[in-house]
């Protein structure tokens, strides 16, 4: 889960994340903007009195779907830039600070571990860090903020269906621990 005392070492990284996560959560209002035309725009088909403003309605889909594309692909760019700003500043500080200690410790430290140990530690650890920064964070935050973004939406379709929707959310983890449970037998 979240490590309170890590994310508090680097400070820095939480503007990332929480542009990180904005960014994936505007592809989610984009992707939900393209899936609405989209499914008016076969309605409107079904609908026998829609006859002649066909091509119309094809023209306006084209350009919504165009825009959303655009918005989405910039959002994952900039989600992408977001995710490696927060890498690079947690290399940053965690590799600083353990050189600090190093420093701290002087040549002493070499008694309880010999150097190319540490420079592996120090190197495997930090990365393993980069990963949590700037992609499990990131996804833990979208994955609360994306259900509850999906459920107001479909409030307004369907209330009956977006409670329903709402409380399988939950079920999706404990299934998955299920089935590694059984896997693991």
């Amino acid at each position: 889960m979240i490590k309170k005392r890590l994310v508090q070492v680097v400070p820095d990284s939480k503007k990332y994340i929480a542009g990180n996560v904005m960014f994936q959560w505007i592809a989610l209002i984009s992707n939900i903007v393209l899936m609405t035309v989209i499914t008016s725009f076969i309605a409107g088909l079904a609908d026998t009195g829609a006859g002649g403003d066909i091509k119309s309605r094809a023209i306006s889909l084209a350009g919504v779907a165009v825009v959303c594309f655009i918005v989405r692909f910039i959002c994952n760019i900039g989600s992408s830039r977001m995710s490696y700003e927060s890498s690079k500043t947690v290399k940053k500080t965690l590799r600083n600070m353990i050189y600090e200690k190093l420093l701290r410790l002087g040549a002493s430290y070499n008694e309880k571990i010999k150097t190319s140990e540490m420079v592996q530690i120090t190197v495997e650890g930090v990365d393993q860090l980069e990963t949590y920064f700037g992609a499990y964070l990131p996804q833990f935050f979208y994955a609360m903020l994306a259900p509850l973004t999906l459920f107001v939406y479909v409030c307004t379709i369907n209330v009956t269906a977006a409670v329903v929707l709402l409380i399988c959310v939950p079920l999706i983890p404990v299934s998955i621990a299920v089935v590694q449970t059984w896997a693991k037998k």
